[in-house]
C-alpha cells in the first residue's frame, strides 16, 4: 500500500456488551487484547449495548456500570492502554451515545486512567493508512442516524434501536433481538410458541411501543448548520476532504425514522390493517350476508397476498447484507481505501476490497471472529475460541 498504518490493528464489531449480559463475551475479548501487545485495538461499533437502558438513562453512568460487570475486560483495557497500546472505539448503532465526550472520561475513570490515555472514540469511522473502518449502520435504513456527526439524542435514536429500547428490553423478549428474516406471521407465531398465555399481551405491547414510534416519526432533531460545523471539523480528524465526506454521505439512505409512512411500512401496520379487513369483514359477511364486507375481505385478502409474495420480511433476505457490500464499494472507489471493513450485519463477509468483520459477541461460528490488519495494510480472518 501507498500509505502504512503506524502500527498493527486488531479489528472486531458487535460485541454487544450490557450489565446483564455477554459475561463469556467480556472475557474472550480480554484473552483478545491481552494477547495483541502494541496492536492497535479498534472496536468497530456496537461494543456496549445502550440500547437495553430505559429511555432516560445516562450513558455515562450506564458505561461505568456496565464496565463494573466485567473486571477482565477492565483489566486488560487497563493493562494495553497503560502500557501505551492504542485503543479505538468506533460508535455503532446500538452505541452511538459512545461518541459523547463525557463517554470516554467515564471509561477512563473507570479504568483508573488519566485523560491523555491513548483510547479514542470516533462517532463515524477511522483511516489507518488505506484502510476504512466504520461500524456500517449508517447504511442500514431501519438503524441509520439522522447524520453519523449529530450529538446522540434517545429522541432521535434510528428504529430498530428505539424499538429494542422501548420493546425488547423492557419486555426482554431478546429472543427476538437477532431476527431479520422473520415475517409478521411467522413472529406472531414465535410470539404463542414461546410466551403461550402471556403472547397476547406481548403482541399489544409490541404494537402501543410501534404506534408511538409511527406518531414520532418524521422528526429531524439537529440543524444543518450543525451538521456543516461537525463535518468540517471531522474532515479535520479523519484526514478525508469536507466535500468527499459529503459525497460519501449522499450515498447514504435516508433512515426509515425520518419518514411516517416509510415507518408505517416497516412495521407492518399495513398487513395488520389488511388482516383485520380479511378476517373483519369475512366475519360480517359470514353473519348478516354483506356483499360490501364480502368485498373488503377479498381486498384485505388480495392486498395481503400480494404483499407478502412481493416481501415476506422487509429487513431479511439479505437486504443488509447487499447494503453494506455496495456502500464498501463506493467508499473504496470514492476515497482511495484499499480495504473496507465494516460490521454491523453480523454476518461475516467479503468482496473486492470489502470484509465485514462478523459479530464478536453473537458468532455464526464456533470461535469468535476478528480481523488482523498488518502495517501494510493486509488482512487476514481469525476465530477466537469461545470460553462462554
Amino acid at each position: 500500500m501507498s500509505e502504512l498504518a503506524a502500527r498493527p490493528l486488531v479489528v472486531l464489531s458487535d460485541v454487544h456488551l450490557s450489565e446483564m449480559s455477554g459475561f463469556g463475551t467480556g472475557r474472550d475479548l480480554s484473552r483478545l487484547i491481552q494477547s495483541h501487545p502494541g496492536y492497535e485495538v479498534v472496536l468497530a461499533g456496537d461494543v456496549f449495548d445502550f440500547s437495553l437502558d430505559p429511555p432516560k438513562s445516562d450513558p455515562a453512568v450506564s458505561v461505568r456500570r456496565l464496565l463494573e460487570r466485567h473486571p477482565e475486560l477492565c483489566a486488560a483495557l487497563r493493562g494495553h492502554l497503560g502500557t501505551g497500546g492504542r485503543t479505538t472505539l468506533i460508535a455503532g448503532n446500538h452505541d452511538a451515545a459512545a461518541g459523547e465526550p463525557r463517554v470516554r472520561e467515564a471509561i477512563l475513570a473507570s479504568l483508573g486512567l488519566a485523560s491523555r490515555s491513548p483510547l479514542s472514540i470516533s462517532p463515524w469511522f477511522v483511516r489507518r493508512g488505506r484502510v476504512h473502518i466504520e461500524h456500517g449502520h449508517v447504511y442500514d435504513p431501519d438503524n441509520a442516524p439522522v447524520h453519523p456527526l449529530a450529538p446522540w439524542s434517545v429522541d432521535r435514536e434510528p428504529l430498530g434501536v428505539a424499538l429494542t429500547r422501548r420493546f425488547l428490553a423492557p419486555t426482554r423478549a431478546f429472543s427476538f433481538a437477532h431476527e431479520r428474516e422473520a415475517t409478521p406471521l411467522s413472529a406472531l407465531l414465535r410470539a404463542f410458541r414461546l410466551y403461550g398465555a402471556r403472547a397476547p399481551i406481548m403482541v399489544a405491547r409490541y404494537f402501543a411501543a410501534a404506534s408511538v414510534l409511527w406518531l414520532r416519526a418524521g422528526r429531524r432533531g439537529s440543524s444543518s448548520a450543525d451538521s456543516r460545523i461537525e463535518l468540517e471539523r471531522f474532515a479535520a480528524q479523519s484526514g478525508i476532504d469536507a466535500e468527499l465526506l459529503r459525497l460519501l454521505l449522499h450515498g447514504c439512505p435516508s433512515p426509515t425514522h425520518l419518514s411516517r409512512s416509510a415507518t408505517f411500512f416497516r412495521l407492518y401496520f399495513d398487513r395488520v390493517l389488511a388482516t383485520l379487513a380479511l378476517t373483519g369483514g369475512a366475519a360480517a359477511a359470514l353473519t348478516t350476508g354483506s356483499v360490501p364486507a364480502a368485498a373488503l375481505s377479498a381486498l384485505g385478502g388480495a392486498y395481503l397476498a400480494v404483499s407478502v409474495v412481493r416481501a415476506p420480511s422487509r429487513y431479511g433476505g439479505g437486504q443488509t447484507e447487499r447494503r453494506l457490500r455496495d456502500a464498501a464499494h463506493r467508499v473504496a472507489l470514492a476515497t482511495g481505501a484499499e480495504l473496507v471493513i465494516l460490521g454491523h450485519s453480523h454476518r461475516e463477509d467479503a468482496g473486492p476490497h470489502y470484509l465485514n468483520s462478523g459479530s464478536f459477541g453473537f458468532p455464526e461460528r464456533r470461535g469468535r471472529p476478528f480481523i488482523v490488519v498488518g502495517v501494510d495494510g493486509r488482512a487476514e480472518r481469525h476465530t477466537l475460541e469461545r470460553t462462554g
